[in-house]
């Protein structure tokens, strides 16, 4: 459900102009991120929302809360909370499918609550390592799921068709430093065709996201199957972001607001996939949720109850202290560097610089 088609109840009025009014979730390309009108490109598909009379409010008090608790202040309070699960959190499923393999780590749960449930014609089992979680403005903004296994691709495919989803993001590779990550769950070459299952996958078009983010490999799927006899078929995006390091952070660009710029405009839930589904993954998800409350004027300065929310819904969400930081640096740098909203005063301007430093030194 795109941001752009519901508001918050009470909170509608005509759209004012100026940078009060602007979308703090517009693409981040060469244009000024203060001006008025941005323009859109031709492959982007989310429009551009109006902020609530309150955003930028609630932006300066996000930004000033990161800052006053400094590299080391986020790092005490991740710490606190690194293995916070749900108190209520039920695995049952999760357990009782252990044994025919459709887990990839025995110490990643998938909680009960919010689990996606397979209900494809016979299917002898309804479980897949998945959970929804809920965002502002949907309950099933996103599905967070594990890299699929060799013996799980069909399963992945038919959760594809079954919650109606066009958009996949992948935040691994196949293998990483040896290790396998990832089944190759795609066809991977343009005009390659794969059968998995019941589905059958056409690559049509592989190629770079933009000139300027080469490191996102967008594949162009048509995906075809068939419903009480009757052959279906429909168009994945698939985004591939290829140099994000397992339990580590990317280099702090704008890559992931550009990539997530690409997905927004989608009303179906996006599937979002590392290897273990919760740490790059949990990572990207957190930086939505986080723009998605702020775009609405939620209040949203309290790290570590959004950081309590995700994971009551997908555990472990975020994984390191590392990730918990590339949160706040990523968002930051948009707020200060691009979109320039959080700049009203020379203190958080010093305040900023000292956090990059820090930031620097904690992840050379």
């Amino acid at each position: 459900m795109s941001a752009q088609k519901k508001k918050p109840a009470g909170k509608k009025g005509p759209a004012t102009k100026g940078k009060a009014r602007l979308s703090i979730q517009q693409e981040p390309d060469d244009s000024k991120m203060q001006s008025a009108a941005p323009t859109a490109t031709a492959a982007q598909t989310a429009a551009v929302a109006k902020c609530h009379n309150n955003a930028r409010a609630e932006v300066e008090k996000w930004a000033k809360r990161a800052l006053d608790k400094g590299i080391q202040g986020l790092r005490e309070e991740f710490a606190e909370l690194k293995r916070y699960v749900p108190p209520d959190m039920s695995v049952a499923t999760f357990q009782s499918h252990w044994e025919a393999g459709r887990n990839r780590y025995k110490d990643v749960p998938c909680q009960d609550k919010c689990r996606i449930i397979l209900k494809w014609p016979g299917q002898t089992h309804d479980y897949i390592h998945a959970n929804y979680v809920a965002t502002p403005i949907s309950d099933k903004r996103f599905i967070c799921t594990q890299g699929p296994l060799d013996v799980t691709v069909t399963d992945f495919w038919h959760m594809v068709v079954q919650e109606e989803c066009d958009t996949l993001i992948m935040l691994c590779n196949i293998k990483e430093k040896g290790m396998d990550k990832c089944a190759q769950y795609w066809p991977l070459e343009e005009k390659e065709q794969k059968l998995y299952g019941d589905v059958e996958v056409l690559n049509t078009c592989v190629r770079p996201l933009n000139a300027d983010e080469p490191s996102i490999r967008l594949s162009i799927l048509t995906v075809r199957w068939k419903e009480d006899g009757k052959p279906k078929e429909r168009e994945v995006r698939h985004y591939q972001w290829i140099d994000w390091p397992d339990r580590g952070v990317p280099a702090c660009r704008l890559t992931s607001m550009v990539l997530l710029s690409y997905v927004r405009g989608t009303k179906k839930p996006i599937i979002v996939h590392c290897s273990a589904g919760i740490g790059r993954t949990g990572t990207i998800v957190a930086i939505e949720f986080i723009l998605e409350r702020l775009q609405s004027g939620i209040p949203c300065e309290a790290m570590d109850e959004i950081l309590k929310e995700l994971r009551s819904q997908r555990p472990y969400s975020i994984q390191t202290d590392l990730q918990y930081l590339y949160v706040h640096r990523v968002m930051l740098f948009y707020f200060f560097e691009k979109y320039k909203v959080a700049v009203s005063s020379e203190e958080l301007q010093a305040k900023y610089k000292k956090f990059v430093e820090d930031y620097d030194k904690a992840t050379a």
